[in-house]
């Protein structure tokens, strides 16, 4: 079931809305290109629908739950909010304000747990539609027992939304041939780990989100190649930001004809009817 994204009705109910909401508050998000997207995806399979339940694993304080609530969908925010997803290690205790919003001003349900380590507190085929954005890249450890639980949780039909970076992109593939490392930058793994790393473990490419999808009794459905990472790259901080963004997004129209060249890949799964 493919719907025709509302773009104009979306910033309308961001600016009329969720703005008012979100501006008394230091660490809130805004809608961008890439939250834009991820709603268009969502409404392209059918999942964009009012009384709709999403569950948005690894939320930190992104704009996409509220973006969804204020669409009229129930919406449950998972993260264990330890840093990331807009919550940085140094200010972590600053988002309770805005989490405190999200429940009381819009009635979005926030589940503040490790979601590797403990069940999903969902009923079973409870979720019309799961969403993960960059939080998977970050896992130490198998996601096994997860996926256990999103399958559980998932009605018959229920998708599933995975969204990572990509290892493969073509920056990282050029910079390879002249020898230069495809993972983080080193100085984030080592000032960043200490005491606790919380960036990039091990990220995959299209293939690898397939597999997770496919392994646990789920069909691909789609895939899509974006470039939003691409656009504030630090690898190619040596650059002038401008000229970055600028080839990052000229560039887009291109490379979506090949995602597997993308820095940002989408893997849409469905639960069998």
């Amino acid at each position: 079931m493919r719907n025709k994204f509302n773009r104009k009705r979306c910033w309308e109910l961001y600016e009329k809305t969720l703005k008012p909401i979100l501006a008394k508050h230091p660490l809130a998000p805004y809608l961008d290109t890439r939250n834009e997207f991820y709603l268009e995806m969502l409404a392209r399979h059918g999942a964009l629908e009012s009384g709709k339940h999403l569950v948005d694993l690894g939320a930190g304080l992104s704009v996409f739950g509220p973006l969804c609530r204020v669409h009229g969908m129930r919406v449950t925010l998972v993260d264990d909010f330890g840093g990331g997803g807009g919550v940085e290690v140094d200010q972590r205790g600053q988002e309770v304000p805005l989490l405190e919003a999200f429940e009381r001003k819009l009635g979005i349900t926030v589940v503040r747990e490790n979601f590797l380590e403990q069940a999903l507190p969902l009923p079973d085929k409870d979720v019309d539609v799961i969403t993960c954005f960059h939080s998977l890249e970050h896992w130490h450890h198998s996601p096994k027992r997860l996926f256990r639980e999103i399958v559980r949780v998932l009605k018959p039909g229920g998708l599933l939304v995975l969204v990572t970076p990509n290892a493969v992109n073509l920056r990282k593939r050029l910079f390879v041939l002249f020898g230069r490392n495809n993972f983080p930058l080193l100085r984030d793994w080592y000032e960043g780990g200490d005491p606790v790393y919380r960036g990039h473990v091990r990220e995959p490419v299209i293939r690898d989100l397939q597999q997770l999808i496919e392994w646990n009794g789920l069909q691909v459905v789609a895939t899509y190649g974006r470039n939003f990472i691409g656009r504030k790259s630090k690898a190619l901080n040596f650059l002038p930001a401008a000229l970055v963004g600028g080839i990052a997004a000229g560039s887009d129209a291109l490379l979506q004809f090949f995602p597997s060249l993308c820095s940002d890949i989408h893997v849409i799964g469905r639960v069998p009817e």
